[in-house]
């Protein structure tokens, strides 16, 4: 899975920063589609961190992680990495026309679910779709 490999969402970021074109191919849209109920992909992907993904090497990761962690923070680069996907310039903004609400009130259900947890690291509950 293309944004759950360190080296992968860490190239993706670099290019849109250097401001290099970039295209995705979905194979399914309708993963992306809000009117299906499901959320699952997109609550994945307007989650995602970059020290919750993984590397073939541990010692790979680690070095990745280590470099970003030294270059931006991983909290400057989590957001880096949402506009790469998300923004107007982002891989996933012509296929997500009308997410922004969405979007907006993912993140707000994600903050206060994190405040009533007291943010432990893992703001999600269980599962794929949010507790609303």
């Amino acid at each position: 899975d293309l944004f759950s490999r360190v080296w992968c969402v860490a190239e993706m970021v670099t290019a849109h920063h250097e401001n290099l074109p970039q295209n995705v191919c979905l194979l399914w849209k309708r993963a992306l589609d809000a009117n299906t109920g499901d959320l699952g992909v997109y609550l994945k992907l307007a989650t995602i961190s970059v020290e919750n993904c993984s590397a073939a090497r541990a010692e790979d990761r680690e070095e990745i992680l280590q470099n970003i962690r030294e270059t931006w923070g991983v909290a400057e680069f989590d957001a880096k990495l949402q506009a790469t996907i998300f923004g107007p310039r982002g891989l996933l903004a012509k296929d997500l026309v009308g997410f922004d609400v969405i979007f907006s009130a993912a993140r707000a259900a994600l903050r206060i679910e994190a405040a009533r947890r007291g943010y432990r690291g893992d703001p999600l509950p269980s599962g794929n779709r949010l507790p609303i």
